[in-house]
């Protein structure tokens, strides 16, 4: 049994080596035919243009109008930078300032033929990615976004991905505050950075305690001298829910609400850090006053005069493992009246 797999291990090498004798004689023969010579495969360089917006707009128009069957092709590499370049051609902007920027991607799939792509092939697949990326860019809810820069590859067995680079710029805002600078200096101020503030007590009893403390300021009437007394009659209540007032920049709660709500087990017991406290105290006061002004001037001699946080907890219907662990706030209002011809000693 040895002998016999020495015999047909002996015969392969044979054949073995009479094909490779064959191959090599062959390509011999074909080096030496006049006017034949090895070809080597040139890997794609993209094209050196004076006017490239130009070369795209015309490529573009020869995808459109290419027809099947015309048997244009392309190399994969090769449709893979025109895909991408005509689609930076198409959506990008890199000349704009941005803060922060986002990654995505979009996946096609094209026919390859011996390492080739059709025109007509490429021209489908650059429609649907087009639809695609203008669906996307609407879809963003972000500020003074832009696509920065769209790459694009093309696998062996026709796997396309399409990558997007988006800047956009994250906005610092602030609702009572001058700007983050200024509520930071208060913050850092009136909160402990290594505390927990719990939800319903500890967060409740602080925020309290700033939002009338920042409002204790005196007011000025206009055309009455200084100094002047002012009182408060009661003018009227207002109540904000988590589920009406929506922050379009983002927070850290419940659907993006400016009041704080957050989803928990139902024995949970949520708390607040300083970052979380820092964005309620500064919301809590914006919403107050934004009631003011956004009633007109029939609320203009109105003031707030004392907020108050209720801890209120609402479980799903139907669903009793999770439950809504957030804040109402209560605004009360005075009208401000100023006295100074009955004289007191308070």
């Amino acid at each position: 049994m040895k002998t016999n797999n020495r015999f047909i291990v002996a015969i392969v090498l044979v054949v073995v080596a009479t094909l490779v004798a064959v191959v090599s004689c062959k390509k011999e023969t074909q080096a030496n035919l006049p006017g034949i010579s090895p070809q080597p495969s040139k890997a794609f360089a993209p094209p050196q243009v004076d006017d490239m917006n130009a070369y795209l707009e015309d490529f573009k128009q020869r995808m459109l109008t290419a027809t099947r069957g015309d048997g244009e092709t392309l190399s994969l590499e090769e449709a893979a930078w025109h895909l991408s370049s005509v689609a930076n051609y198409d959506f990008c902007n890199a000349n704009v300032k941005f803060t922060d920027l986002r990654y995505d991607t979009l996946r096609y799939h094209i026919d390859v033929a011996n390492g080739e792509v059709s025109l007509t092939d490429l021209n489908a697949v650059y429609a649907s990615m087009a639809n695609d990326i203008d669906a996307f860019y609407q879809s963003l809810d972000l500020q003074e976004k832009h696509f920065r820069y769209i790459g694009a590859s093309i696998s062996e067995d026709g796997q396309v991905m399409a990558t997007l680079t988006t800047s956009y710029i994250v906005l610092d805002h602030t609702w009572y505050f001058e700007d983050d600078w200024e509520a930071s200096l208060y913050c850092y101020e009136y909160f402990d950075q290594n505390m927990q503030y719990v939800w319903n007590t500890s967060a409740i009893d602080t925020l309290e305690h700033y939002l009338n403390l920042l409002e204790g300021r005196e007011y000025v009437m206009p055309g009455e001298p200084l100094p002047v007394r002012v009182y408060f009659v009661y003018a009227s209540t207002q109540q904000f829910n988590y589920t009406d007032h929506i922050d379009p920049y983002g927070s850290d709660f419940l659907g993006n609400s400016r009041i704080f709500a957050v989803e928990a087990d139902t024995y949970a017991v949520p708390t607040l850090d300083l970052n979380k406290m820092c964005y309620c105290l500064d919301s809590y006061l914006g919403l107050g006053f934004e009631y003011i002004s956004n009633g007109g001037p029939s609320l203009g001699n109105q003031r707030p005069v004392r907020w108050e946080i209720q801890g209120m907890q609402y479980e799903y219907p139907e669903q009793h493992k999770w439950d809504v662990f957030c804040h109402i706030l209560y605004v009360t209002y005075g009208q401000v009246v100023a006295s100074n011809d009955h004289p007191i000693n308070y």
